[in-house]
């Protein structure tokens, strides 16, 4: 040894202390103190650490600092030369603590990914219509709808049917005022549901450019729509107004004949 250990573990008995006693009035760990005393340096946090403990465990003790110093740098400079012995195998590496909390973490977390997509693929159902395979019913004319009553109907009478041509728009708001007819365009993809009178009529994922016909006797509630900035709803031949922003989810919008009467027409 190079004499700093055992001038502190003679120091220390001579105050009649014990190693319990020198960690209460130093406040050094009791291993670090053994190892100041063994001259087990290794164990220590590092060169720097070692340097203040030394200095402060002799303080306590009534010893020059400053002396001890100067013994641990000679040890130091002797270790720095090169010595003929082998050298002392190293100690085997630990996995840091911290690998495992972190790993479970990580794990939790995917975990939770994955029920919250399952989570929301369950709650918007439905299968992506690409436009064209979308058909958007046309119109029947009065004489379609004769043909297509039943045989045990009877005839109509003589008088001919008012014709529904743009000539006479009277006839055609006459025929919008028995229902609604809503026109939906979609100019992004936008998920839906939607009731018609108080019963549910469909739900699903539209593609940019898709459009759908609807027509109700009373309503027509737009349930959920997951991008009101993506659709553009035209209530019997008047355009609504826009249900929101791109993005933005928007529930229970109730289209009817009193509301759509107050819609003005565009140019």
């Amino acid at each position: 040894m190079a004499g700093e250990g055992q001038i502190l573990r003679n120091a220390r008995v001579d105050k009649g202390w014990s190693l319990t006693q020198a960690e209460e009035v130093t406040k050094i760990r009791i291993r670090y103190l053994e190892a100041l005393e063994e001259e087990a340096y290794h164990i220590l946090p590092g060169d720097t650490y070692t340097k203040g403990f030394l200095r402060t465990y002799a303080k306590h003790l009534g010893i020059n600092p400053e002396e001890v110093l100067e013994h641990y740098k000679a040890l130091g400079q002797q270790q720095e030369k090169p010595l003929s012995a082998e050298p002392a195998p190293p100690l085997p590496r630990r996995r840091p603590q911290w690998i495992k909390p972190v790993l479970v973490a990580v794990t939790g977390v995917v975990a939770l990914v994955v029920v919250i997509g399952i989570a929301s693929l369950s709650k918007h159902p439905g299968t992506t219509i690409a436009p064209e395979d979308i058909v958007t019913p046309l119109p029947t004319t009065p004489q379609e709808e004769v043909v297509q009553q039943p045989e045990n109907t009877p005839p109509p009478d003589d008088t001919p049917p008012a014709q529904t041509s743009p000539s006479n728009p009277q006839n055609v708001i006459a025929q919008e005022n028995e229902g609604l007819v809503a026109q939906l365009v979609f100019s992004q993809p936008c998920w839906i549901r939607v009731n018609v009178d108080g019963q549910f009529a469909f739900e699903g994922t539209f593609t940019q450019g898709a459009t759908k016909e609807l027509k109700a006797k009373d309503q027509i509630e737009l349930v959920t729509v997951g991008n009101a900035g993506g659709l553009t709803v035209t209530l019997n031949g008047k355009t609504w107004p826009s249900l929101g922003a791109q993005g933005q989810v928007v529930n229970n919008i109730i289209l009817k004949k009193d509301s759509a009467n107050q819609i003005s027409l565009l140019p």
